[in-house]
């Protein structure tokens, strides 16, 4: 018999407590094992409890949510945890996403949406709302602007190249200088890019 996904509600609003009582109510292999109020109680109702995922809002308050489940975490480093909020503000996420979290889903999610995450978490993966997928990668692609904007005159030259797919001979015929300092160049361009090679560097052009 497969095991139950034990899943734990912590939420101050009394209606979406009973809303998602009745998502996970739909689904046989989820059982909703405990609800809390408040984000003390991850602490004080939830340490002892045979748990696997927690539904966590941040409504009540984010920096009191991240300081009581940093502390939970520490104690019980095998439950995940799934952000289910209507907080879509970009440093909000950010924080969240460095926390290391396992799901962040918006509370206007349909209740498939809720489920899936779930499971997807239980097995080990991640799920993210769209506002998350789409936040991340503009500050992907705002931390390699930044660090584009280091780069030397020559430089962006030789990652031009790069992303052509020119080697270190061609980029040294066509700029006039040697393979050695190619060579020198493609060093320092990773470094400040802080990737681990040329395709990842070339990536960043595109």
């Amino acid at each position: 018999m497969t095991a139950l996904i034990q899943v734990a509600i912590c939420d101050g609003c009394p209606t979406i407590r009973y809303g998602l009582q009745h998502v996970l109510g739909t689904d046989p292999s989820i059982n909703m094992v405990a609800e809390i109020t408040t984000h003390e109680e991850l602490l004080t109702s939830l340490v002892e409890t045979d748990l696997d995922i927690i539904l966590m809002d941040l409504e009540a308050g984010k920096q009191t949510a991240f300081y009581y489940l940093r502390k939970f975490r520490e104690l019980r480093p095998d439950v995940k945890t799934i952000f289910f909020t209507g907080q879509t503000d970009r440093q909000v996420i950010l924080e969240v996403i460095e926390m290391g979290v396992q799901g962040y889903q918006l509370k206007q999610a349909e209740c498939h949406e809720i489920i899936n995450a779930i499971h997807i978490v239980y097995n080990g993966g991640t799920s993210l709302a769209p506002c998350v997928t789409t936040t991340l990668m503009e500050e992907l692609q705002n931390k390699h602007l930044q660090s584009s904007s280091q780069l030397s005159k020559r430089e962006q030259q030789v990652l031009d190249l790069i992303a052509v797919g020119k080697t270190n001979n061609d980029i040294a015929k066509t700029l006039y200088i040697s393979v050695r300092t190619v060579k020198f160049h493609v060093s320092s361009i990773l470094e400040k890019l802080n990737v681990r090679n040329r395709t990842e560097a070339a990536l960043t052009v595109l």
